[in-house]
This record gives C-alpha cells, structure tokens and sequence, in this order.
C-alpha cells in the first residue's frame, strides 16, 4: 500500500529535521568561542524551553497507560498528539542549546555529553512518532528508552548549571551502592566543624605551628577555595567558557583563548582581577548569568595574591594584609594532596585488599582513613605494602587486631602524612615500633596490650608531634598514658 503524500511528506520533513540537528553540531561544535551576541540572546531561552519536552515526555507514557483502562481509553488520542508535540520542542530546545553552546563560549566534555545527548533524545522522539502508528510493541520499548535517555541527558544539563556533583551529593548509601558510585565523605558533625574551626586559628595565630602552617601556600590555602566556591561551575575540565579552566594552577596561568587572564605582580592588568571588579551590571562581569559575585574580602585575597606574584608557592604566612578567613570556611591546613583524582585507585585497592579507604572529611584535603574493624583478619603486612600508591594519602591507620607485625612498620613509617595509628592488640614489638619515629607528622599512637617495652618509645617520647601515647598493657615502666 502506498505511503500517503501527507505521512510522506511528514516524514521528509522529520529526517531532514534529523538530518540537520546532526549536521550542524559536527560542523560547528561548541568550540569556547565567543561570538554574536543576539545569538547569546537567543540561545538563553534553552533553559525555558528544555523543561516543555521533558514534560510533555513524561506525559505521553502516563496518557497511553491510562488510555489501556475502559475507564480512560479516550485519552489514546491524547497521547498521539502529545508525543509529535514533544518531538518538536526536543528539536526547539536542541537548537536553542547548541546555539546557546556555540555562541555562548562554553566547550568540554560534559557540554558536548549534554549536546549529544539531546540530539539523540528528539531522534528518539520522533522515531517513537512513527513507530507508534507502525508497530505498538517496538513503539512501547523505544518510549522507555526514550525516557531513559532524556532522565540521563537533563542529569548531564543539571551538571552543566549545577556542579557534577549536584544530584548525588545526598544520595542515600543504599542507592549509591546499587549504583555503583563511590561513597560521599561525611559531614563533620558541629563538634568536628568546632574542633577544625579552633585548629585553624590556632595554626595562624601560634607561633608553635608556624611549621606546619609552612606547609600551606597562599593560593592552596586562600585562592583556590575561592575559584573553587564561585568560579568552577563554568570554568571547569567537564566545561569551561572561552577555553578558560579555573581548576587548577596550571590552567589558570594558561589562561583562555584569548590569551592569559593573569598577570603575574600587576592585579589592574590581570584579566581575572579586572572581570570581578567590573559593574555587575557590566556584560563582562564574572562570575555571570547571576551567580553569587566574589565578596569585597575575596576580591582583595585575589588582588593581594596577585600583587605578591601570583605564585602557587608562596607560603600563606608570607602575604601580609590579607582579610580572616570567615568562621565558617575555616579549617585546618590540608592534611594530604586531593584524593579524588585517584578515586578509582582506591576503589580498585578496596575491592581488591578487602580493607576500607575512608574520607576522613568532607574536605578532599583531609585525607583518608584506613579502616579493618569490620574484618580485621584481612589487614596484614602485604596489605600495607599493597597500599603504596595512595600511601601519601592516609592520614589515619586503625589497624587494632589485625595481622600486622614489624615487617608492615617498616612499610608504614613510610607513610608521610600519617598522624594516627592504632595498633592495639597486635604482634607488633619495640623493634618495629623504633621505626615509627622517623613520622614526622604523627600524632596519636595506641600500641594497647602489644609487646613493646620502654626501648620501643623512647625516641618516639621526645617527638614534637606526638600528643598522645596509649601504652596499656605493655612492657612499659611508665604512665601507660602519655599525654602533651
């Protein structure tokens, strides 16, 4: 039978409609850019418009379920006009948000999965036009994947405007599980955030701590929080306008494609200085589209690090004038590097050592924790020796009860940034705990019912670092607690 001349030419219009949404994108993808600025205008109406063919997508399979009862047959009709309906605003937003895209400035990964995946969710909309007149059961599996992938492309564009982070921050632990996404650091509780807040003011303010406050830079410890509170959204790996990344030193001082927005010594001839101290109101004014703008004391943390050389090795205590930290953004120096660059190692080290690598904060620079209790048995020597390659990274061993000896001492004194270990109830002796004191940043040991005598601690005793000392039920003369 003959495809009528309507259907026919519905179809031509829907694959030239295809045809051009593929086209365009791979001849002109978003490239950081910036370019007219009534396409900007244009394109800005993507986030108005996107939200009509997630609704009408949503609504087509609630009208053909409803339209399978006696009760509620009528609304079949209903669902064959919605589901066209929602075609055509998938083809409006996908155009508005590649031109928005490539107009805009924006490029990155994450941008192009967003793009793409929009493409691909009209041509599945009006792949599920035809199929529904042609084939109901083929119909019936492509509006499911249909749906699938449009739940999958508005979490990609919720990660453009929200962070990667923003719809799992407060997943539930069972629900990450299921999905196979690492687990969250915790939160500190009031306590933890007071205690961090006092260990921070007493690191700028002691005179005994100037050498652990040494160890913090001025823009670790006072810049980069700020890109990364108001500047990382846009200026990103995943995404960033104008080719300018802000996540780190080295793309920063790389600067955007139209050249280095920093200025190393001069902040009125830096382009990042010059940007978030223009008029709101003004078209080049970050942090844009009504983000949160920079406060006065941010801005001057910027202008100081600028004036000082715009270094990211110049000690926090060497740039004078610089205002507080405000309460609740305080807390301790870093503790170790990042972990999350090496999240999959140490997923990998878990499944594979059968022992738990914790956040010990919600701070990626407070490090992480070893933790066994939960099977202790499976700690031993090889399993310290296996932990190598995140071992700069541990800040916290609990390794009560388990199998570790002298031999994993000798691995473990070369954990660097260690400040805590327990190693209650094990087979360790003063000749492996002697190894220990070349830690230079521990802090708390617990050698609790283990075989270590008066020999074995002696050098650790006189450690600057070392605050406390669990000796019960050892071979120790002394006060079985030790406390600074």
């Amino acid at each position: 039978m003959p495809i009528p001349s309507r259907r026919f030419r519905v179809l031509l219009l829907s694959l030239a409609s295809v045809i051009i949404a593929i086209a365009i994108p791979l001849h002109s993808p978003p490239d950081g850019q910036d370019r007219s600025e009534f396409a900007q205008f244009v394109g800005r109406f993507h986030p108005l418009v996107v939200h009509l063919p997630i609704a009408l997508l949503l609504l087509v399979p609630v009208l053909e379920l409803a339209a399978m009862t006696r009760r509620w047959k009528h609304l079949r009709g209903a669902a064959e006009f919605v589901m066209p309906l929602a075609a055509v605003a998938a083809i409006v937003a996908v155009s508005l948000g590649w031109l928005l895209a490539w107009s805009g400035g924006y490029e990155g990964r994450l941008v192009l999965r967003h793009m793409w995946g929009g493409i691909a969710l009209a041509v599945a909309s009006i792949c599920c036009c035809f199929l529904r007149r042609w084939n109901l059961r083929l119909y019936a599996a492509a509006l499911a994947a249909t749906v699938l992938l449009m739940t999958w492309t508005s979490d990609q564009g919720g990660k453009i405007t929200h962070g990667e982070k923003y719809l799992t921050e407060f997943m539930p632990r069972p629900v990450r599980s299921l999905l196979g996404i690492p687990p969250q650091a915790r939160k500190n509780s009031r306590r933890e955030q007071a205690t961090a807040n006092s260990i921070a003011i007493q690191v700028a303010a002691t005179p005994s701590n100037a050498g652990t406050a040494a160890l913090a830079t001025f823009f670790s410890a006072r810049v980069q929080p700020i890109l990364a509170d108001k500047c990382i959204t846009c200026h990103q790996a995943s995404k960033h306008k104008s080719g300018l990344r802000l996540d780190n030193f080295e793309q920063l001082m790389h600067g955007s494609k139209h050249g280095p927005v920093i200025q190393p010594g001069s902040p009125q001839k830096s382009e990042l200085y010059r940007r978030i101290t223009l008029a709101p109101d003004d078209k080049d004014f970050m942090p844009a589209d009504g983000k949160p703008r920079l406060t006065s004391d941010e801005v001057k943390v910027i202008e100081l690090w600028l004036s000082a050389g715009a270094s990211d090795t110049t000690l926090v205590t060497a740039v004078q004038g610089a205002p507080p930290i405000p309460l609740k953004a305080r807390r301790a120096v870093p503790l170790a590097p990042d972990y999350r660059p090496r999240i999959e190692t140490i997923a990998a080290l878990e499944s594979s050592l059968g022992i738990r690598l914790v956040p010990r904060s919600q701070n990626p620079t407070d490090g992480l924790v070893v933790r066994t209790v939960s099977a202790p048995e499976h700690c031993n020597d090889q399993t310290l020796a296996g932990l190598q390659p995140v071992a700069d990274l541990i800040v916290d061993a609990e390794l009560a009860r388990t199998k570790v000896d002298d031999e994993g001492l000798a691995t473990l004194a070369n954990f660097s940034n260690l400040r805590a270990v327990d190693l209650s109830h094990t087979a360790v002796t003063s000749q492996g705990v002697q190894k220990l004191a070349k830690l230079e940043k521990i802090e708390s040991l617990n050698l609790t019912e283990t075989a270590v005598d008066d020999s074995g601690v002696s050098e650790l005793r006189h450690k600057n670092s070392l605050k406390n000392l669990y000796l019960f039920g050892t071979r120790c003369t002394t006060n079985p607690r030790i406390s600074k």
